[in-house]
């Protein structure tokens, strides 16, 4: 029985290019790093992704949240400030604020 809807294997094996490898192994690392609370090796791996994608802006509020959990404060609300400012319609607008505010407060 041949599928009419069978999608050629060429279409899924198309070249890639080397930033966007990079990327994407770096996304992987973001997960595993996340997943398992390494801050520290977030932040290294956020760094790099910024660098190859910097207007990846929820990249920066990742990154915000990360020096947060670190103890860095004046980093992370000023990750969380771009984030705001730059991304378009993000719907987590309330809760960044918030923590930018609680941030702040723990700094003064």
């Amino acid at each position: 029985l041949s599928d009419d809807f069978e999608v050629p294997l060429g279409l899924y094996l198309q070249a890639s290019p080397p930033r966007d490898i990079v990327a994407r192994m770096l996304r992987n690392l973001k997960d595993i790093h996340t997943s398992q609370s390494d801050w520290l090796r977030l932040v290294a791996v956020l760094n790099r992704l910024l660098v190859l994608q910097p207007d990846a802006w929820s990249d920066y509020r990742d990154r915000g949240l990360a020096h947060a959990a670190l103890g860095n404060s004046a980093l992370a609300v000023e990750d969380l400030e771009k984030y705001l400012l730059c991304a378009e319609d993000p719907l987590d607008v309330d809760s960044i604020a918030y923590r930018i505010s609680t941030l702040r407060r723990a700094k003064s």
